[in-house]
């Protein structure tokens, strides 16, 4: 979760309002980062085992990406 996503800013708000202090906050967003992270990797392997998910269309984009990049360096 980005600090600049508005949900930051209210997880942040009722924390405070449970008690806790700024060093337990900055934890507690450190372990929901971490778990967030977690949870899209597993999202995106679950769609890619289901095929909800093109991964050849992501890795045609990512080389035609690279492709580019080297055309433009010549």
């Amino acid at each position: 979760m980005s600090t600049e996503d508005p949900r930051h800013q209210e997880l942040v708000e009722w924390l405070r309002e449970q008690g806790h202090n700024r060093e337990e906050i900055e934890k507690i967003l450190a372990k929901v980062a971490e778990y967030d992270a977690q949870t899209l990797h597993e999202s995106v392997f679950d769609s890619i085992s289901r095929g909800h998910f093109d991964l050849s269309t992501i890795i045609k984009e990512a080389l035609g990406i690279q492709e580019a990049l080297g055309e433009d360096e010549s």
